[in-house]
This record gives structure tokens, sequence and C-alpha cells, in this order.
């Protein structure tokens, strides 16, 4: 063995001995010499083969000795690579962690090679494509699933996060981490929530301790909160956040009106277009003369309860006075107005019941709805 570089004759004395744990010992030697660019070109290309036999016929244990030592070596064979990688628990998963021979469609195919283990180790690894994070929502597991929503480092595409939530967004191990992830889509958000909150009202209607009905008002009053909050962060793409509500049947009739009652004009008029099948910009045409018949076509073509017309009106004369459309933070004077407004104004031809619930959705720790409150 020469002072700087090993020969093929030193690699054949490295691997005279037949026993397992020797075999495995040089191994790794092999490899370090390797990395270290300590071989010769004839033992560089011995070693190669060596490796590619190692990798097909040798023991587990020097298997795993090969790819623990090689593990982040950006020089590994590729095949060799790929042969590990495909290889039991204990030797694949050190090159399934680490290894940057593995290329995005490497990973992609591997996940539905590999056992659980190495689903989950892929899942953690650095940087991860979306074309990998894509495969392992589709073929993954739950834990693999949970450990990638938690890896903030992966980019992961909306459609695959909306898989994602739909699968498995009923387990709190992966709806958790996905929620936490730096800017998750509105979209994804909110069909996360809506799952959450199904699973929730499943829960609960198994006690007696609630009655069914009030349930189902407080999980949809609170589902209907939190979307409006959502729909805040979409920017320019709300009309595509409130086609997906239309589509999954979450642009309810409720949350229309919600949307109004709590000063969110765009999201109304958006909403009112979209259940009726028109454009925007007709819908706003419309919406702007609030005594005129269009209103009263507008509700009936989108579906919305023509009880809910009169509240609708209230709340859109009181937008004009409050210039809401020009002052978002006229926002609170406006909700008050609206309240005044129901009890006073139409007190005679609005439901007192429908007044009250309107009134715990659009004015929960309002002075004003407090003092009207019953």
């Amino acid at each position: 063995m020469t002072d700087q570089y090993l020969t093929v004759s030193d690699l054949q004395a490295l691997l005279a001995d037949p026993s397992p744990e020797h075999q495995a010992e040089a191994a790794a030697k092999v490899a370090q010499a390797w990395r270290q660019g300590t071989l010769d070109p004839m033992a560089r290309e011995a070693a190669e083969t060596l490796f590619r036999t190692i990798a097909r016929r040798a023991t587990v244990a020097v298997r795993a000795a090969l790819a623990e030592a090689m593990k982040d070596a950006d020089t590994l064979p590729h095949d060799v690579a790929i042969k590990l990688a495909s290889d039991v628990d204990h030797v694949a998963l050190p090159i399934l962690e680490a290894s940057s021979v593995l290329t995005d469609e490497d990973l992609a195919g591997l996940v539905g090679m590999v056992s659980a283990a190495g689903m989950s180790v892929i899942a953690g690894r650095p940087a991860l494509s979306e074309t990998v994070a894509g495969a392992l929502i589709e073929r993954g597991n739950e834990a693999a699933i949970a450990r990638l929503m938690g890896n903030p480092t992966a980019q992961i595409s909306e459609e695959a996060l909306q898989v994602a939530a739909d699968r498995h967004g009923h387990s709190a191990a992966v709806a958790e981490p996905m929620a936490g992830r730096t800017g998750l889509p509105a979209r994804v958000a909110a069909r996360l929530m809506s799952v959450v909150a199904e699973q929730l009202q499943r829960h609960l209607l198994g006690r007696d301790a609630i009655d069914p009905d009030l349930l189902s008002d407080l999980i949809l009053q609170g589902r209907e909160r939190a979307t409006l909050v959502l729909a805040h962060g979409v920017g320019p793409d709300l009309e595509g956040f409130i086609s997906d509500l239309n589509r999954s049947g979450r642009l309810t009739p409720t949350l229309v009106l919600r949307s109004l009652l709590t000063g969110d004009y765009l999201f109304f008029e958006t909403a009112l277009a979209s259940r009726a099948g028109i454009p925007a910009a007709n819908a706003a045409m419309l919406v702007r003369d609030p005594g005129g018949s269009g209103l009263t076509r507008l509700f009936a073509v989108a579906g919305m309860p023509e009880s809910q017309l009169a509240l609708a009106r209230v709340a859109l004369f009181a937008a004009e006075e409050t210039e809401l459309r020009d002052a978002p933070d006229a926002r609170n004077q406006y909700r008050s107005l609206v309240i005044e407004r129901i009890l006073t104004g139409f007190g005679d031809r609005v439901d007192t019941a429908s007044v009250d619930y309107m009134i715990t959705k659009i004015g929960h720790g309002s002075p004003v709805a407090s003092a009207a409150a019953p």
C-alpha cells in the first residue's frame, strides 16, 4: 500500500478475509478511499466494479456498510445508488435520506417501491421538489404525508395539497402541520377547514349533550367566519377561491349574506355572480341598484332565499351611506348601522328569528348587538 494511493493489490488485501464483519469494514474503507480520491485509476475502476458486486450479492451487513459510507457521496455511481435505495431498510434508508445522486424522477419512482419507513425518509429530505411531493401524496401512507407537511423546505403544489386535505385532512397528524405551512393557499385552507369541521360534527353528534341542530348552526357559523377570513388572503384569485367554494357546495346563501353583513362587499358581488353563473361585472351592476328589480332578479337566479332579500337591501343601503366601497376602515360603523336598520327600519318586514340569527353572526362582541340581543 503506497503513502498516497490504494492499488488493486491493496483492495484485494482488504477483501482477503471472507468474514462478514471484515468484509463490511473493508467495504467502508474502500468507500472512504473512493471519496477521498486516494485510489489510483485502476483501483478506482476496480472499486466501482466492487460496489456493484456488493450491491447485488453481498450480505446485508456489507451492503449496509457501503450505503452508510457512501450515502452523501455525489460520486456514487447512479446505478449503485438506485440498487441500494431499493434494498431492505437497513441498507436503503441512509441512501434515501441523504444521497444527492438520486434524481427527482428516481425518488418519485422509489416512493412506490420502498417501505413505509422509506417513504417517511424521502418526505423529510431537504428542498423536496413538487414532483416527489406529488408522488408521496398520491402513493404515500399517512405517516409519510404527515412528515411531508411538516417539511418546511418541501415544494408542494396547490393541487397536491388539495388532494392531501381531501384524503388525510381528518388526521390531526396531517392536518396540524399542513395548517402550519407558510403560505398555505387559501383554497387549501378552506378545504382543510371543511374536512376538520365535518369530522368534529360527526364526533360531537355521537354525544347527547348537544342538540344536533344547534351543533350544526355553531359549526356552520364558525366555518363561514373562517372562510371569510381566508378570502381576505387570496388577493386577485378571489374569483377562483369563490368558484371552488361553489363547486364544493360551500358557497351557501348564509355565507353570501354574511359576507355582505360583515362588510366584505367584493366577496358578496363575486359570490352572487358565481352562484348565478354570470360575470362578476354584471352582478356588480345589479347590486349597485339595491332598490330596483335587478337585485331581486339576481337573487332569484343565484338561488338565494327570498327571505334574505330585505336584509341584503338594508346592508346595501348602509354600504352606500358609510361609503363602504371606498373606505374599508368604515366597517365597524357599517356593521352597527346595519344592525340598527334591521331592528328599526325593517323590524316589521324581516322575520325576528332571522334577525337574531344574523345579529349573532355579524355583531359578536359589538355593543350594539349586545344591547339588542334578547
